[in-house]
């Protein structure tokens, strides 16, 4: 489990940026065109995520690091963020004439109050017990999450009833995914309860694949 859990991640990002590297050489036409600049954040997003993946599996696998929590491999994740945010912003934004405003107020609503549960319930308590960088790094990952998760849901909203809405439907549950596993990886971080091979990378490795 040690073994695998540390070198499926890096293979599947891997296959996810070579395939986003395709889809960007063939959108790709200047780089002051619209769709030209969404396929190429999101190329860059998926290439830090998979160098994040790639560094902590060296950090577990070759330098022998139980768990490489905080390291470079978190600022490769959490930079990403920022290119793949931008990539579905602008995709979004292109289309957002079709949202109702009654479909903004939902999906903003329904994010924010979220947003108030996952603090009151599990990150104001995590830093009463403890407040350190680890602590505000681990908590950054749910939030970024769910505000991509924002993203998609208004994606899903303007594509579900077209060709591309299936493909909406999977980014939008992948990222309930991303925000239920980083929740529980930040739990368990906390309270020193988290080792290489446990079993929630059963389900972190469940997200990735997705």
């Amino acid at each position: 489990m040690h073994i695998f859990s540390n070198l499926f991640p890096p293979i599947i990002s891997g296959i996810a940026f070579f395939f986003s590297i395709l889809a960007f050489k063939r959108y790709w036409t200047k780089s002051e065109e619209y769709f030209s600049i969404i396929w190429l954040c999101f190329s860059i997003g998926l290439g830090l995520w998979f160098l994040g993946e790639t560094t902590w599996a060296i950090f577990t696998l070759i330098l022998g690091v139980e768990i490489p929590f905080p390291s470079i491999a978190d600022i490769f994740w959490l930079i990403g963020y920022i290119p793949i945010f931008i990539s579905l912003f602008l995709y979004v934004k292109s289309f957002s004439k079709v949202l109702s405003n009654r479909a903004i107020y939902l999906a903003t609503i329904t994010t924010i109050i979220l947003l108030i549960v996952i603090f009151t319930t599990l990150i104001i308590p995590i830093f009463e017990f403890e407040f350190s960088i680890n602590t505000i790094i681990s908590s950054a990952y749910p939030i970024l999450d769910i505000i991509l998760l924002y993203i998609a849901i208004l994606g899903l909203l303007i594509f579900y009833k077209g060709r591309i809405g299936k493909s909406w439907f999977f980014i939008s549950l992948g990222f309930i995914l991303y925000v239920i596993g980083d929740l529980l990886f930040n739990y368990f971080i906390t309270y020193r309860d988290y080792y290489c091979g446990h079993p929630l990378e059963l389900f972190s490795i469940l997200v990735i694949y997705h």
